[in-house]
């Protein structure tokens, strides 16, 4: 024993100033209670107490931000009686519909044009059929 202090575990002992000691809750070595701090953990839009005395040297945590909430701002004000742009132009109109004379093949949108529409069947896997399966 050199000195005032004497060792015991990592924690220090005096006559002179005496001090708690305490047990770190994730490793057990015995620290003084004045080194241990509270681990903290984001929950929500806060950090919280998870009520655990940790040693700074190996066991203290920074508190992990993948946890903490996503705050999104408000949505924007809305204008007060909007004026809209008017466009000139007509945009076409793509919706296809059926003709009277439907063939399964030919699909024409409400102006009367055609889709052209190609349809192919896949087949199904067979094992005994090599062609089905290129090289």
């Amino acid at each position: 024993m050199s000195g005032p202090w004497h060792q015991t575990g990592r924690g220090r002992v005096s006559a002179r100033s005496p001090r708690a000691l305490a047990v770190c809750d994730r490793c057990g070595f015995t620290y003084n209670l004045c080194n241990l701090q509270w681990q903290y953990q984001w929950s929500g839009v806060k950090l919280q107490n998870i009520r655990l005395l940790v040693c700074t040297t190996n066991c203290l945590d920074v508190p992990q931000p993948a946890l903490k909430t996503i705050v999104i701002p408000a949505d924007p004000v809305p204008v007060l009686n909007p004026r809209p742009e008017q466009y000139a132009e007509v945009v076409p109109n793509f919706v296809a519909t059926e003709n009277s004379t439907f063939s399964g093949n030919d699909l024409t949108t409400e102006s009367g044009d055609n889709i052209i529409w190609e349809i192919e069947d896949t087949p199904l896997p067979d094992p005994n059929n090599p062609a089905l399966y290129p090289p």
